[in-house]
């Protein structure tokens, strides 16, 4: 026997009851935040792992996540669970009709011209009209999602570089300035304030370039995290068998650079590369 969504729905709802549990009563929309934000880390993680069986139980977590907040603001009065479906399916076939429709399109960048000007044409425009396009960029993403979020919107009206190569020259001007602003630091004037704001640029152009080639800038980020903490974790086993007397402090760069290629290697021979 397999469970079914209805089950979870009751399960849920059980949960919150008079006769539930005790912390699951207490949560509201608010304390439940940072579980829904943890438990779609966690999927992520899995499916750049290329974890089958993780991916299952974390999407399992994310889908517990939606129910929740769907039974507490079904006790306010707000709305359910079946509203929460019923709004999704109706947006998705409204926004393909292409696929539930008459329409027609020639491929997925057409699709995505027509998402939008669907998606414009069911806002309210007098609502809308005193409202910035950057309104729509959520707060609450990870900063390299939102600043490649924003540049899309932008692009989406018009505000954007005409090819790559126009890119890759503002990274590497930006670059530049980031430089300059370092070299003019000094021991009594470490010029933080203006190296930071460089940086940023140079960070904000950077997310401007994922975009242009194709790639998502928080994703590529999140694999290079990985990537660094899967071969410092080998790093650390090498440093153990190698120099058992020493502590990784008490090694020389020479011999961190040495287990560190080590530890690469091994890396790259386990990927195949």
């Amino acid at each position: 026997m397999k469970y079914s969504f209805a089950d979870l729905v009751k399960i849920m709802q059980r949960l919150r009851s008079k006769d539930g549990c005790p912390w699951d009563r207490k949560q509201t929309t608010q304390s439940l935040l940072p579980y829904l934000i943890e438990e779609s880390s966690e999927f992520i993680d899995a499916a750049q792992a290329n974890d089958k069986a993780h991916m299952c139980e974390e999407l399992g977590d994310v889908l517990f996540q939606v129910v929740f907040h769907s039974q507490v603001a079904s006790e306010r009065g707000d709305f359910d669970i079946d509203d929460v479906t019923d709004a999704i399916c109706a947006k998705m076939m409204r926004r393909h009709p292409h696929v539930f429709g008459n329409s027609h399109v020639k491929n997925a960048d057409e699709v995505s011209k027509r998402w939008e000007e669907i998606k414009a044409m069911e806002k309210n425009n007098e609502e809308m009209k005193d409202k910035s396009v950057m309104d729509k960029v959520s707060r609450s993403m990870p900063t390299l999602a939102r600043a490649q979020d924003m540049g899309r919107r932008a692009a989406k009206n018009g505000f954007d570089w005409k090819g790559n190569e126009p890119v890759f020259a503002k990274v590497h001007e930006e670059f530049n300035e980031f430089l300059e602003e370092y070299k003019k630091s000094t021991e009594e004037d470490p010029n933080r304030d203006r190296m930071e704001e460089e940086f940023g640029d140079l960070l904000f152009t950077l997310c401007h370039l994922a975009r242009h080639v194709g790639l998502n800038a928080e994703t590529a980020l999140n694999r290079a995290t990985h990537k660094f903490d899967a071969r410092f974790r080998t790093l650390e086993k090498l440093a153990k068998a190698k120099y058992a007397e020493k502590s990784l402090q008490e090694l020389s760069p020479e011999e961190l650079l040495a287990l560190w290629s080590e530890a690469k290697a091994e890396a790259n021979q386990k990927s195949g590369y």
